[in-house]
């Protein structure tokens, strides 16, 4: 469970507190823990974002077996939704702020093709049967603001590869420099895949912040102060396209 906790996001700071609740022997537990992101305001100003977390837990039928079922997570203490976990595929502490915020994610789903390519659930990955007529392939996915599921939590909007984003793809587009080395171009996919908004070099030394947005089918570009640039696709790119 420790180990979970810090592949999560979560690091160590918990371990104590998991210790001393799964020692009363419980059933169900929680353990509340607050993080601190940088953000930008409405004006372009540095600012911070506060997250709150409560990690939900429950035991199996093993003694001082237990297990993550959810996370109820709060930003600025405004917005708030909970997220399933023990599935396989779990978000991030930091994939799920990002959610929060707006930004979209790239997570692996299992695909039905009897139904109609929809996700069987939402953040589940499990073993897919042979001759099942499923598929793992990875989508992007977003909450919608406007829309709740059963469990009174944000939908999600899903975005499967034939919306027609492909991430390094359209990234290649661009005059970006990380992109001329392997190690440097890897960091930056993963790290827009997981909903960052993520500083980079254009070709002619300017400093950008880009974030990826599949809903919309483009790479957002920000100056330093965080208002939007439009970057021109570089001339040989468009030639081939």
């Amino acid at each position: 469970m420790k180990k979970s906790l810090k592949f999560l996001g979560f690091g160590t700071s918990l371990n104590a507190a998991l210790e001393a609740k799964v020692s009363e022997r419980q059933e169900f537990f929680k353990i509340g823990v607050s993080a601190d992101f940088n953000a930008r305001q409405k004006d372009g100003s540095p600012g911070k974002d506060k997250v709150n977390y409560e990690l939900n837990f429950s035991r199996s039928s093993k003694p001082f077996n237990y297990s993550l079922d959810s996370v109820k997570v709060t930003l600025n203490e405004q917005i708030q939704s909970t997220f399933s976990y023990g599935k396989g595929n779990d978000v991030t502490a930091k994939e799920a702020y990002n959610l929060l915020r707006g930004a979209s994610i790239h997570k692996k789903a299992i695909l039905n093709r009897q139904m109609d390519n929809r996700v069987l659930a939402s953040g589940e990955v499990s073993q897919v049967k042979e001759g099942s007529g499923e598929k793992i392939d990875s989508i992007w996915i977003k909450l919608d603001f406007e829309k709740l599921n059963e469990q009174g939590n944000f939908s999600y909007k899903k975005f499967y590869p034939d919306h027609g984003f492909h991430l390094e793809t359209e990234l290649s587009r661009f005059p970006i420099k990380e992109l001329e080395n392997f190690q440097e171009k890897e960091l930056l996919i993963s790290s827009l895949g997981r909903g960052n908004i993520q500083k980079a070099t254009l070709e002619n030394g300017q400093s950008v912040f880009i974030e990826a947005d599949p809903e919309s089918k483009k790479i957002q570009f920000y100056d330093m102060d965080f208002k939007k640039l439009d970057v021109l696709p570089t001339q040989t790119q468009e030639m081939g396209r």
